[in-house]
Formats: structure tokens, C-alpha cells, sequence
């Protein structure tokens, strides 16, 4: 009875998480995710990679806005330069734990000034969260990352065979709920859905990508389009330009 139990529990844990599968013809999540990784960081590359990216970051409201991205993995480095209309934030994190935050040059500003731009330590930790998960992925989707990976499903996104593959993470970012959409055939990472839930009225987004950057011996999806999910409203792209030296 106690073995019964037991085996029981561990069928219920494998389940819930995701380890395996009921339906015979989908591999598990973990296992999709894997060679997902594996197909864009096959010499495991990421964890002491530096990137140093210019993107193109143009939203509806903000149409000439750009980033240069510094992400330097093995120390903790972050480094951002966000150019907009009406002005250049620079925001500096060293693995020490240091902050620099800088408005077209200056560091000392006003109460005013600090609050208008947000430029605060909480604001920067929070850029550097998401432009390592979001520039990093799919490496990024470490299992320190989620806390809870459900069993694949097949389904079809344009045209295309793809595995389903949700996660609640254990940190919120955009949504604590996440759906990778993967193509079967190549283990491309083709879109995420940010769903809630736990607010049934809330709009959810959708990131799809295309194309592959080359960097440091891996491919990161160059493009990423933002949409909300119900209604196909287009909210902004991120394109990748080019490495910077």
C-alpha cells in the first residue's frame, strides 16, 4: 500500500510539472525545451557570453526610439543607452552591485528630473531583468527561471506544426504565465504568449520572431513583434541593427 502511495505521488508531481506527457505522439517539455537551447547555443555559450547590441526599438507612441544594449554575463554587467525623442538615459549595474544612472550626460539631477525619466535603481534593475531574459532567450529559460512547466501540446500557428509549451515562472515578467510556441520540425522559438489568468480581463500580448542574429557563436531571434493576442493590435518592434564593438 505505502509503494502504491508513493508511486501515486510521483505520478502526480511528474504530471503537474510537466515531465511527462499523456499523449504519446509529443515529447515532454522539458526535453522540447532543451533542444530548443541546444539548436541556438549548442556550445553553451550564454551563462559568460558579453553581448553588445544596437537595437531599434520603435512603439506607436515613440517611433524613433533605440537602445544600446551591454550585457556582460560572467561579471553581472548591464549597460544601457535608451535614445528617444526627448532625450539619452544611460543606466550602468556592476556585479558589485554599483548604479550609475545618467540624463544626456549628467548625473546630478534634480528630484523632479529623477522622477519625470524614473531614473532609479529599482527602474534600472528592473531594465536589466528584462533585457538579459528577453536578449537572452531561448537560453535564458533556465529551469531556475520557471517554476512550473506543463505537458506539451501539438497544436498549429500559420501554417505550421508547433508544440505548445506553458510555464509559470517564478518572478513575474509581463505575465507570471508564459506559452512558448516552438516548430516541431526545427525547434524554432517562433512566438510567446503572456497570459493572466488570474485576471480573466486583462489584455494578454504576444512576441512573435523572426529571423537569427549571430553573436558569440550562438543565434538569438532578431526580430520580435509585439501584438495584443485578442485583437492583433500592433504595439512595437525590437530589431536587432547590428553588434557592437
Amino acid at each position: 500500500m505505502k509503494t502504491l502511495k508513493l508511486f501515486t505521488g510521483l505520478l502526480v508531481i511528474f504530471v503537474t510539472f510537466g515531465w511527462k506527457t499523456n499523449n504519446p505522439n509529443c515529447k515532454n517539455s522539458t526535453y522540447i525545451l532543451n533542444q530548443v537551447q541546444e539548436k541556438y547555443d549548442s556550445n553553451q555559450k550564454w551563462g559568460t557570453s558579453e553581448i553588445k547590441l544596437h537595437i531599434q526599438e520603435p512603439r506607436v507612441n515613440n517611433p524613433q526610439r533605440y537602445t544600446k544594449l551591454n550585457l556582460k554575463n560572467s561579471d553581472d554587467y548591464f549597460e544601457m543607452e535608451r535614445f528617444r525623442e526627448d532625450g539619452i538615459v544611460k543606466r550602468i549595474l556592476t556585479g558589485n552591485g554599483e548604479s550609475k544612472i545618467f540624463l544626456n550626460g549628467e548625473s546630478e539631477l534634480s528630484k523632479a528630473i529623477i522622477e519625470q525619466y524614473r531614473l532609479n535603481v529599482e527602474r534600472s534593475l528592473g531594465h536589466k531583468k528584462f533585457y538579459k531574459l528577453m536578449y537572452g532567450l531561448p537560453m535564458s529559460l533556465s529551469n531556475n527561471f520557471w517554476e512550473q512547466i506543463r505537458p506539451a501540446q501539438k497544436a498549429e500557428y500559420k501554417g505550421r506544426d508547433v508544440y505548445r509549451v506553458a510555464m509559470e515562472l517564478k518572478d513575474e515578467m509581463i505575465s507570471k504565465h508564459w506559452t512558448l510556441i516552438i516548430e516541431v520540425e526545427t525547434y524554432t522559438l517562433l512566438a510567446i504568449e503572456f497570459n493572466h489568468p488570474e485576471d480573466p480581463g486583462k489584455e494578454e500580448e504576444i512576441i512573435t520572431f523572426e529571423g537569427e542574429f549571430d553573436i558569440n557563436g550562438m543565434k538569438i531571434p532578431r526580430i520580435r513583434n509585439w501584438y495584443i493576442k485578442g485583437t492583433n493590435e500592433y504595439l512595437g518592434t525590437d530589431i536587432i541593427v547590428e553588434e557592437l564593438k
